[in-house]
């Protein structure tokens, strides 16, 4: 117990390794998703987005995938990893803040809310706007009634959504026509 110590990660190496620009331009794109998701759900009135949270959020990420990409001895990582890793952090940084405090809580989950946009519009990618007959179209509500609901209560690791991802992936080619 004597040798517990809080220590606080100095990033300088990390921004040297990847590159300012890199890592400008991540907390950039990221920050204009969550901007155009505030401005399309109307939460202007309610909600910010917390650009210290939102930077930690990516450093981390990038932390973590400099660990991984040494342990695993490889140059590249592929979307769905870099996407799991993203939403994982994000989620546990929680980037957008509420304003003040609300009588509805619909808006307790924000950031879960923008997850799961931000997942959906991933893993549909440019069959996003392609409709869905019914029964697709209700199993595919009942899939994301699931995961919002994993994203708000359960514990979701980088690991469990990568798997996630790719399982919808696998999918997607099994049963395509």
């Amino acid at each position: 117990m004597l040798n517990i110590e809080n220590t606080y990660t100095n990033y300088d190496k990390l921004v040297a390794d990847i590159g300012e620009e890199v890592i400008e331009n991540r907390i950039w794109q990221i920050s204009e998703e969550m901007e155009l998701f505030i401005k399309e759900y109307e939460l202007q009135d309610i909600a910010y987005i917390h650009t210290m949270a939102l930077t930690h959020a990516v450093m981390d990420y990038f932390s973590d995938i400099d660990r991984l990409k040494t342990y695993q001895e490889i140059e590249h990582i592929n979307d769905i990893k870099i996407k799991a890793y993203e939403t994982f952090w994000l989620l546990k940084r929680k980037p957008i803040q509420l304003l003040k405090q609300l009588e509805e809580d619909r808006f307790l989950y924000v950031n879960e809310k923008f997850l799961l946009a931000r997942l959906t519009s991933f893993m549909l990618g440019e069959n996003g706007t392609m409709p869905l007959v019914e029964e697709k179209g209700i199993a595919f509500k009942n899939f994301l009634d699931t995961l919002y609901y994993n994203l708000k209560f359960r514990k979701c690791d980088a690991q469990s959504i990568e798997l996630m991802l790719l399982a919808f992936k696998a999918g997607q080619l099994v049963f395509e026509k």
